[in-house]
């Protein structure tokens, strides 16, 4: 159902040289603007658990400011431990769990992807094994270009309503996509940016 790796478990390797482009989207449902939103539980499932505090920490910070109550899933449910791939039953049991004390939405935070391209760099080299006569056919296959690796990570911040949401579908989403990101730091300020945006009247 949920594949909940979070994101800044990732250890990122990324050349001096490499460009670096983040962008946000938000998605909310007409649910989600009409509902009032009075608690959430924040769940940033990852097997570091300083991790996990410090970002439902700071995300509890956003939903205060906007007089929300937050619950940390650190704090409400120490005994759940992590799991990428948790069963169907699993799942059922923190919903009945959920509901069990009085909550309604939970806020997730996921990876949702993650791919690794390779690219020819804008070098002199390349543009020099490109100087040949023009042609329509195919170019030399025994030409070599300088390569880079591009990786591209797509995050998302889900809020899920399990009384009213059907189809497993949220009823709001920061989703951010990052080339090459430079830093954790930026990756994770982007994130919480975007998920201050969904809370903020329209």
């Amino acid at each position: 159902m949920y594949k909940f790796t979070f994101l800044l478990l990732l250890t990122l390797i990324i050349s001096s040289c490499s460009s670096s482009k983040i962008t946000t989207k938000q998605w909310l449902s007409d649910d989600f603007k009409s509902q009032k939103k009075e608690r959430i539980l924040i769940f940033a499932n990852t097997e570091d658990i300083e991790l996990q505090k410090e970002f439902e920490n700071e995300v509890a910070v956003i939903l205060l400011n906007e007089g929300i109550s937050p619950l940390k899933m650190y704090e409400l449910f120490p005994t759940i431990e992590y799991k990428e791939e948790p069963s169907q039953e699993e799942i059922t049991e923190f919903v009945t769990a959920c509901k069990a004390k009085n909550i309604d939405k939970i806020l997730f935070a996921s990876q949702k992807s993650v791919t690794v391209d390779t690219v020819h760099r804008k070098s002199l080299k390349n543009y020099i094994n490109s100087l040949e006569p023009l042609r329509l056919e195919p170019q030399n296959e025994n030409l070599e270009y300088d390569t880079k690796e591009i990786t591209t990570y797509k995050i998302e911040a889900a809020v899920y309503d399990i009384d009213t949401t059907t189809e497993d579908k949220p009823i709001a989403t920061t989703t951010l996509t990052a080339t090459n990101p430079k830093s954790m730091d930026i990756l994770k300020k982007h994130l919480l940016k975007g998920i201050t945006a969904l809370f903020e009247p329209k």
